[in-house]
């Protein structure tokens, strides 16, 4: 039995892996919970445990043989080689790593082929919350032989932490009450509003948002060349991400193949007479499945929405997963 450390774990998504490691058994003798100063006397849910919250700066890393890293890039850049210098192995959900050449970008039912033979003290990037689960929508699209990607992305206020709920929140509730609110989190306000842009702008007018599904996608793919046009949207939800896919194939599309392939790669598929004929990310939050509706073609085009929970699923579960291959492939021993 291994010890592991959650770093990070007063966050939404620390709180969700700490639920996913206690419901899943993973085998750790004893679990850590480590965040910032800010948490300080703070506690945790760990199954039926509550456990208090490590101050990071304090943290003894040499105590565990992995640490999942849930803290942001900043938080990663500093700590992230400390532990692994105590020869801790480390799975880090941040942008720090994830297109660093020589750090695994992993998402198991992709390509978990990248977790073979790693050793105690390996890094291994988990990719953003939106492209965990469009990545594995595609993947058993891949013999179709993509030509091009075209996506739009409506993100819940989740992926951009606790104090984007609360201002979600209190801005609603302000407009019904006739009321101020202010814009802090968000430069623009967000309740019954969307947001056409996530992230600063590079000098080719691409959100920070656009550019990670772009570069995350194809590494994750491992198919470089892929002309990929996505756009990213906030909107007022407060978990739960969705996506409307658009995937140009060079092959002839036979749908009930389609169907097959996403079924087969474990992919909730819903047809016109299940849940109304599609899901919502309301619906979709709160389970671990990859939703995918309103499947149809348009000349050699395969079109789909895809809904999914960003914290759990697109963010948290995914951690677990590559702990998980990494345990059972002997990484820890």
């Amino acid at each position: 039995m291994m010890q592991l450390a959650v770093v990070g774990a007063a966050g939404l998504v620390g709180q969700s892996v700490l639920e996913l490691l206690a419901q899943r058994q993973f085998p750790a003798e004893r679990v850590f919970a480590v965040d910032g100063p800010e948490h300080e006397a703070s506690t945790v849910s760990y199954g039926n445990l509550e456990l208090d919250i490590r101050q990071l700066d304090e943290f003894g890393f040499e105590n565990v043989a992995l640490a999942i890293f849930v803290a942001g890039s900043d938080v990663a850049r500093e700590y992230v080689p400390q532990a692994r210098a105590a020869g801790v192995t480390v799975i880090d959900f941040s942008d720090a790593y994830r297109l660093d050449a020589e750090v695994p970008l992993v998402v198991p039912s992709v390509n978990g082929d990248q977790l073979q033979d790693l050793e105690a003290g390996a890094l291994v990037a988990a990719p953003n919350c939106t492209v965990t689960p469009l990545a594995m929508a595609l993947r058993p699209l891949l013999p179709l032989q993509p030509k091009r990607l075209t996506v739009a992305t409506y993100q819940s206020v989740s992926g951009a932490g606790q104090k984007a709920l609360e201002e979600l929140a209190e801005q609603t509730t302000a407009l019904f009450s006739q009321r101020e609110s202010e814009n802090v989190v968000f430069e623009k306000r967000i309740a019954f509003n969307v947001l056409p842009q996530i992230g600063a702008l590079d000098e080719d007018g691409m959100a920070e948002e656009e550019r990670s599904i772009v570069l995350e996608l194809r590494r994750l793919l491992q198919q470089p060349q892929l002309p990929i046009e996505a756009s990213a949207v906030r909107v007022p939800v407060f978990f739960g991400h969705a996506w409307a896919v658009s995937l140009e194939v060079a092959a002839d599309i036979d749908l009930v193949q389609v169907r097959n392939r996403l079924v087969a790669a474990g992919l909730q598929c819903v047809t016109a007479e299940q849940h109304g004929g599609y899901i919502t990310p309301m619906e979709a939050t709160g389970n671990d499945g990859i939703w995918i509706s309103r499947l149809r073609k348009t000349a050699n085009t395969i079109q789909f929405w895809l809904a999914a929970d960003n914290v759990r699923v697109g963010a948290a579960l995914n951690c677990v997963l590559v702990a998980e291959a990494m345990y059972k492939a002997g990484v820890f021993e």
